[in-house]
């Protein structure tokens, strides 16, 4: 279907604000161990080990530092959540 110049510029305005505003959901959906742990309801030592091996878990290492820094997506919380439901 053709579209007119002023609908396509509409409605590619449109996606570019959608794509803006999910990059700054997506920034909001990691979350430190400290909040995986309580949405979990467990010690941060047991989201550690719940958690080191799982795809999307980042660690980020900064020169000089002893610890990295955790970042754990909101989804792999939810997917271990699930997981030990059942």
């Amino acid at each position: 279907m053709l579209r007119s110049p002023t609908e396509r510029e509409e409605r590619a305005t449109a996606l570019r604000e959608r794509l803006g505003a999910e990059q700054r959901e997506s920034e909001r959906d990691l979350l430190t161990m400290a909040e995986a742990a309580a949405a979990l309801k467990v010690s941060r030592p047991t989201a550690y080990r719940l958690l080191r091996n799982e795809p999307g878990v980042n660690l980020l290492r900064t020169p000089g530092s002893k610890r990295p820094i955790i970042r754990v997506e909101r989804s792999v919380v939810e997917r271990l959540l699930r997981r030990t439901a059942n």
